[in-house]
């Protein structure tokens, strides 16, 4: 067996090793929530939905996309060193284009332009939504994240940088699954919705911490 075959091998196994598997989970989630909800605004479907505010909703498509799309391809670079050369520019463009995407979805979440049949993009601090203050937050949480992994490649604090990408992707991901959790029926009716929002990226993210911080917990090598 040649090397070219070896290194397919092993790309292909990595896949099945619990990190393999727990990105696949996120990417095949992603694209589904994508084709549910993204792709009818790519094809300009739902226009009328969003009337006064298209936009900004197609600007926060984008971005959501791009937050995904190359947060789940830097994780793999990151974490089998494959195609890294390009690890650089797929990072600048998760973080800046994700910045776009969630700086939009806070401007959505604190105008609330669904609620009580508001269309217009103002910002009124007494009539922001519970399901805005709770997006909103998981917007203000991923800038966060993404702040404090850019500031840890700057000052070349590599583990640190990982981690931080490992939320940040997290929390991205979150936005995927509480929209995919408000369309189950069942759950959808659960009060106003907020609840579901802050708890698909709570949860998740509290998982995330303990993956992130359980090797800080393990034994120390004897130092002979």
């Amino acid at each position: 067996m040649n090397e070219l075959s070896i290194n397919r091998t092993s790309q292909a196994s990595w896949w099945f090793t619990p990190i393999g598997l727990l990105l696949l989970a996120g990417i095949l989630s992603s694209a589904a929530a994508w084709w549910l909800i993204a792709a009818p605004v790519a094809l300009l479907a739902n226009t009328a939905k969003h009337a006064g505010h298209f936009a900004y909703v197609y600007v926060h498509m984008i971005g959501g996309t791009i937050m995904l799309v190359l947060g789940a391809a830097n994780l793999y670079i990151g974490a089998t060193r494959n195609y890294f050369r390009y690890h650089r520019i797929v990072g600048i463009s998760y973080l800046g284009g994700g910045s776009v995407g969630a700086l939009i979805a806070l401007l959505l979440a604190l105008a609330s332009p669904h609620h009580d049949n508001k269309m217009s993009l103002v910002i009124r601090i007494d009539e922001i939504s519970n399901i805005g203050a709770s997006t909103s937050t998981l917007a203000l949480a991923w800038l966060a994240t993404a702040a404090l992994a850019f500031r840890a490649i700057r000052n070349r604090r590599i583990e640190t940088h990982r981690d931080w990408v490992i939320r940040s992707y997290v929390l991205a991901w979150s936005f995927v699954l509480c929209r995919l959790v408000g369309m189950v029926p069942a759950i959808a009716d659960f009060g106003d919705g907020a609840a579901i929002i802050w708890l698909s990226w709570i949860v998740p993210l509290f998982l995330c911490e303990v993956g992130v911080q359980w090797k800080n917990g393990a034994l120390r090598s004897a130092v002979l």
